[in-house]
């Protein structure tokens, strides 16, 4: 009984570990993937988006993550939101006009 009373705290703090690791994640796939996407087609970054993501899912390594992408009514606005388990993040566009 000791001995669980004694783990307990690293079970506590592997758990935050975890968690802090999953909103960085998101957070980074997030901004990046967006901004490659953007870069590479700045028009239309829906069309790379997949593959960014793609890619720096991978350098995180993770196997499961879900993406959404919308853009504001006239699209001058484009919008990313990455979930990596329990952490969202949500980056955030301008569209150039060209």
């Amino acid at each position: 009984m000791f001995t669980a009373l004694l783990l307990m705290p690293l079970g506590l703090g592997l758990s935050t570990y975890q968690q802090l690791s999953n909103e960085l994640a998101a957070e980074s796939i997030a901004r990046h993937a967006l901004r490659l996407a953007m870069l590479q087609n700045p028009t239309r970054p829906s069309e790379a988006l997949p593959k960014a993501v793609e890619q720096f899912s991978g350098d995180w390594e993770l196997s499961e993550l879900d993406y959404r992408y919308w853009c504001s009514a006239n699209c001058s606005l484009v919008t990313l939101e990455i979930t990596v388990e329990g952490a969202r993040a949500i980056q955030t566009m301008g569209i150039p006009k060209l």
